[in-house]
């Protein structure tokens, strides 16, 4: 997988993030949704994208992983949100859609083939990119870096996929 130390992952395609760093000023922006209110599109799809920036911020995918078990999760994943990471894409391509997560990224880890895990508890592994994304988006699936103002050295931050 490679490294992207570019913001590009704020103007296109997907991204699962985890750094506050990077959180902080979507947050800032006006431009969170709920998880919730996401999925609704999918019923209704709004004409415009909520906030004025690239990017939509999506929150609440954290916590549904954590209280379903992997195999209900990574249903979740395949069935409900990899439909609204399409449609996004169809209906608002030029924006960057954000699933923003509050934990330490020690929770998520890669395997030999470079799928992302997310662990949750009751030591258990959801297999985040093969469910969201599909298996095929290892190909183009970006570990998101960023720069730890503390000691000045590159930590992983999140992942990307330019399209699903």
């Amino acid at each position: 997988m490679q490294d992207m130390t570019a913001s590009t992952w704020l103007r296109r395609g997907s991204s699962v993030i985890f750094h506050s760093q990077l959180l902080g000023p979507l947050i800032d922006e006006s431009s969170l949704v709920s998880l919730r209110t996401a999925l609704g599109w999918l019923k209704n799809w709004p004409a415009e994208p909520p906030g004025n920036g690239s990017t939509v911020l999506i929150g609440g995918l954290e916590t549904v992983l954590e209280v379903m078990g992997p195999q209900e999760a990574e249903e979740f994943l395949r069935e409900r949100m990899r439909k609204l990471v399409c449609e996004f894409q169809s209906q608002w391509d030029g924006r960057g859609l954000v699933f923003g997560f509050g934990c330490s990224g020690k929770r998520f880890s890669q395997d030999a083939y470079d799928n992302v895990l997310f662990s949750v508890p009751g030591n258990q592994v959801i297999r985040v990119s093969e469910s969201l994304w599909n298996g095929s988006a290892t190909h183009d699936m970006y570990r998101i870096m960023a720069v730890d103002p503390e000691t000045d050295k590159r930590e992983s931050a999140g992942f990307n996929v330019r399209r699903s």
